[in-house]
């Protein structure tokens, strides 16, 4: 039987050091995390205020917790069409490598650029220019022996099941994978086709998923999206987690935001599904 490990990401419970934060989710049960260092760390604003130090701080936090990290966020905009901020946006995402190596996190993560950010550009630009940065990504993470997961956004470049599959194959590297989370890839259209949407996502790439993330999201009548609680949302939770464990892999299950106060009822029924 496959192994779960259940986690939160680290700015969904505050601000504050390493040890402060790791110690904090560690009290609520969580087993791992998703740090991005901008969003969850004090003094950190941008890539270059992370530092060997505040890396070396964060590995000591993990050893004293226990809590591991699953997902290195370096949430990056790797599909800009525009060459300068490409550049920009991928030598960030090089410069981080070497502490997700440090921090022997499961993967490096981003997501792929939301559309709206590039005004005019059509989503085929912008999965060339995702394409390119992840060219020039790919023979650093490997050199290191690191993982990169990239994570399909109904909104974003990457958008479905398929334009995932084409990604991976089209860079045909083994440490390239994917993130999966459910609430991204569905939009209003297909809440009532649930099914169909999991199908296409594992038969493309179930076998590359490194992590999952589970939140609640539900549409109103507008076909606008908004976050709720689990037992709120539209998705197919048992669904999900039934496709999740018949890929028999060991994987962090990693709820985002979470409320601190509803924190261990979330891992109890995160629990009840995933086992």
């Amino acid at each position: 039987m496959a192994n779960f490990i259940f986690g939160t990401r680290v700015h969904d419970m505050g601000k504050g050091t390493p040890m402060e934060m790791f110690t904090k989710i560690g009290s609520y049960g969580f087993d791992c995390v998703q740090l991005a260092y901008k969003k969850g760390i004090t003094g950190v604003g941008g890539y270059g205020d992370i530092t060997p130090e505040l890396v070396d701080d964060t590995c000591k936090a993990i050893e004293a917790s226990g809590v591991s990290v699953a997902v290195h966020g370096t949430y990056v905009e790797l599909g800009m069409v525009d060459e300068n901020e490409r550049r920009k946006q991928v030598d960030n995402f090089i410069s981080q490598i070497p502490y997700t190596k440090t921090m022997k996190a499961l993967c490096q993560g981003s997501e792929t650029t939301n559309m709206a950010k590039q005004p005019g550009v059509t989503r085929a630009e912008a999965q060339r220019a995702l394409l390119r940065s992840l060219e020039e990504i790919m023979p650093h993470a490997e050199a290191h022996g690191v993982t990169v997961a990239v994570e399909p956004v109904f909104y974003h470049s990457m958008n479905t099941p398929e334009a995932a599959k084409m990604v991976l194959d089209s860079i045909a590297s083994d440490n390239l994978k994917i993130i999966f989370d459910a609430a991204n890839l569905i939009s209003f259209d297909d809440v009532a086709r649930q099914e169909a949407m999991w199908d296409r996502a594992m038969t493309a790439w179930g076998d590359k998923i490194v992590a999952v993330h589970v939140k609640g999201v539900s549409f109103d009548e507008n076909g606008d999206f908004h976050s709720t609680s689990y037992e709120q949302s539209q998705l197919d939770y048992a669904l999900i987690a039934k496709y999740v464990r018949q890929l028999g892999k060991d994987l962090p299950i990693m709820r985002e935001e979470v409320k601190p106060d509803h924190a261990k009822v979330d891992i109890a029924f995160l629990k009840s599904l995933f086992y």
